[in-house]
């Protein structure tokens, strides 16, 4: 699958990924709202929610230490950061060898689109829609 990241990089990666890494705290429980609980296999020492993710998921570093050794030897499918929350040179060294799909999120927009990309990645868009809903509907209330 090939794909545009939110800092306008096109991502290929195997669709959908098996073998998923996140690096940040809000997108680790978005892909656990997903229901990606087989698919996710590394997450921070940060992404504490949802709880029996921080007790059972391999722990790759903080978002700005990861631990790219491990990463490595985890062979992800995919890596899923942000722009804010972690380190560029990091980050950098990792796309060299792994699909990275990097968030850049400022408004409500761009988090609704993080959402439905995500979605569309993992092959769980219907779901990702759904949450979008709840989001939006809850914002004009």
């Amino acid at each position: 699958m090939n794909i545009t990241d939110q800092l306008s990089r096109n991502i290929s990666f195997s669709f959908p990924p098996k073998r998923i890494i996140s690096v940040v705290p809000s997108q680790t429980e978005l892909l656990f709202h997903l229901g990606l609980k087989d698919e996710v296999m590394g997450i921070t020492k940060f992404c504490i929610h949802p709880a029996e993710w921080f007790a059972d998921k391999t722990k790759v570093g903080g978002t700005k230490t990861l631990n790219i050794e491990l990463i490595q030897q985890l062979q992800p499918d995919l890596i899923i950061a942000n722009k804010e929350e972690n380190e560029q040179s990091q980050i950098e060294q990792l796309a060299n060898q792994f699909p990275v799909w990097i968030s850049d999120i400022k408004t409500l927009d761009g988090a609704l689109n993080m959402i439905s990309a995500i979605g569309t990645i993992t092959h769980k868009s219907i779901v990702a829609e759904n949450l979008q809903k709840r989001i939006i509907e809850n914002f004009q209330q």
